[in-house]
This record gives structure tokens, sequence and C-alpha cells, in this order.
């Protein structure tokens, strides 16, 4: 009769909602959890393993950089010189980059991966930020250089050297 009540109560639990198994959800009690959320000595302070945890859950994206292409005419005549924009285009250079740490604290190795770490810290009621950083831009200047000089008479376009000099 004991062992038709052993094997019944097998049967039920086996059966059962997971959610009444573990009435915690991801925040039972197992040792990863325990780990970062208990205090006991040789474990830094409870704020020391908040901190952590927010780091860990920091998430850091860096957009794809922009290169900007110049491309600028610089005319040179008796006078001053003259700068003339061109044309200017815009092209976006490979993929964003995203930064998640992996790097589990030593007094949580009962963590054995990143997501059970992150779990853990969670419970432990640290949340994840995402931080984006400004687009990297690049800027590439061409120049095209113009030497308009006036004829003196002497069979070249240029008045003399000096005037030439940059």
């Amino acid at each position: 009769m004991k062992l038709i009540a052993a094997l019944l109560s097998l049967i039920a639990l086996a059966s059962a909602d997971p959610a009444f198994i573990r009435p915690f959800g991801p925040c039972y009690p197992n040792v990863c959890n325990i780990a970062v959320s208990m205090n006991r000595l040789g474990v830094p302070a409870s704020k020391v393993r908040s901190s952590h945890c927010a780091s860990f859950l920091r998430t850091t994206v860096t957009p794809a950089a922009t290169t900007v292409t110049e491309t600028v005419t610089v005319t040179f005549d008796d006078e001053s010189p003259t700068t003339t924009p061109v044309s200017s285009s815009k092209v976006s250079s490979a993929a964003p980059v995203t930064i998640t740490p992996t790097s589990i604290p030593n007094y949580a190795r009962a963590c054995l991966k990143a997501k059970e770490y992150a779990t853990a810290c969670s419970c432990f009621g640290v949340t994840g930020t995402v931080t984006t950083v400004p687009t990297p831009t690049v800027t590439v200047t061409s120049t095209l250089m113009v030497f308009d000089g006036k004829d003196d008479d002497d069979g070249d376009d240029w008045d003399s050297e000096e005037e030439c000099e940059l």
C-alpha cells in the first residue's frame, strides 16, 4: 500500500505544473543565485556585487562609422585663393559593434555560464542597460588646386615663381 502511495505521489509530481514545482521562476535558490545574492564571509559587500552585476548587464553599442568624402577646388589668382566645394558624399562602413561583458567574478564561479550569472543578477534586483555611443565620423578631404596666372607677355602663363608659392 505504501508503495502505491509513493508511486502515485511521483506520478502527481511528474505531471504537476513546472511553475508549481519552482514557484520562484528563474529566481529559484540555486547555487548561482545564492552565490550572487547571499551575504557571507569572503564575499564582497552587497553594494559591490550589485555594481559588478550592473557592469555585467551593461551593453555598449557603437554604430557603424560614417565616412564623409569632400572634394574642394582651390583657385589661386592675383588676389587671394578662392575655395569652392565641388562635391560631398557620405558612406556608412562596416556593421555596428555591440560589446557585452562575459567575465564572471570569482565569488560567483558557481554560475557556469554568462546567462546564469545574468539571470542571478536580475534576481538580485539589477537591471540591464544599453548605451549607444555617438556615431564615429571620418572625414576625407580631396583638394584640387588650380593656378590662374595672368599672361605677362613672356610666353608663359605665370608672372613669376614667387607668385606661385603656397
